[in-house]
């Protein structure tokens, strides 16, 4: 990739995507963008933390597919050319941020990272 097409993925990806308790955020290094999906999550007990979490995940990669797909075609209306994505790496993790032992409530935070290799 050349640097104007470098740019112009930059300054697409330079936007806020999604309601304003998910948040996305991207890296690009050489040809391999990660994009991680982050949300805050209440479980309601231990048992509904699975539940839950494949619930996230789906929903997470929906989030992360719609995201790669607008990309894409601003790609294609800003510089005229198609941007080809694959998947290289996909990883999911929960990190407990709130927890007492006097409430079965726990807060966390919910994140998903997507590797993706992109090529004209």
């Amino acid at each position: 990739m050349h640097s104007q097409h470098i740019n112009a993925l930059g300054n697409i990806l330079n936007f806020s995507f999604g309601k304003s308790n998910k948040n996305l955020t991207y890296s690009l290094q050489g040809e391999v963008l990660t994009l991680k999906y982050t949300t805050v999550v209440h479980f309601a007990s231990e048992s509904s933390l699975h539940t839950q979490a494949r619930a996230l995940a789906d929903e997470s990669m929906q989030f992360l597919n719609s995201a790669a797909k607008q990309i894409k075609e601003e790609f294609k209306l800003q510089t005229g050319e198609s941007l080809k994505i694959s998947e290289i790496a996909n990883r999911d993790d929960i990190e407990l941020i709130s927890a007492t032992s006097n409430s079965p409530r726990k807060i966390a935070y919910y994140k998903r990272f997507v590797d993706l290799r992109v090529s004209l």
